[in-house]
């Protein structure tokens, strides 16, 4: 793919580097963390450019996001606001008296 001069001298164009696959109902982005941002840091940007790319909007996809430690969050995006759904992660717990869940 040649270079993106349009987004190269923009400063508001998006700053992560980023990967993405796409199917009919999903779209999966991971942050390579070679970008000056993170994908969590310019989310919308990074959006933004995969609807440019894409041709159309994604907001009715399931989209997900991989940070370069490997978590996978959802993402709920709208066409112009974009928000990160933050996971914690739950142990499970066996003990005599039953089982419980605790988040970190």
């Amino acid at each position: 793919m040649p270079p993106d001069l349009a987004n190269q001298f923009n400063p508001l164009a998006c700053q992560a580097d980023f990967t993405y696959s796409m199917t009919p109902a999903t779209v999966k982005i991971q942050d390579t963390g070679k970008g000056k941002k993170s994908v969590a840091e310019d989310l919308e940007a990074v959006l933004l450019k995969i609807e440019y790319w894409h041709q159309g909007s994604i907001a009715s996809y399931r989209i997900s996001y991989l940070s370069t430690q490997g978590t996978e969050h959802p993402i709920e995006w709208d066409g112009q606001t974009a928000r990160v759904r933050w996971q914690r992660k739950r142990h499970a717990i066996f003990t005599a008296a039953g089982l419980f869940l605790v988040a970190d």
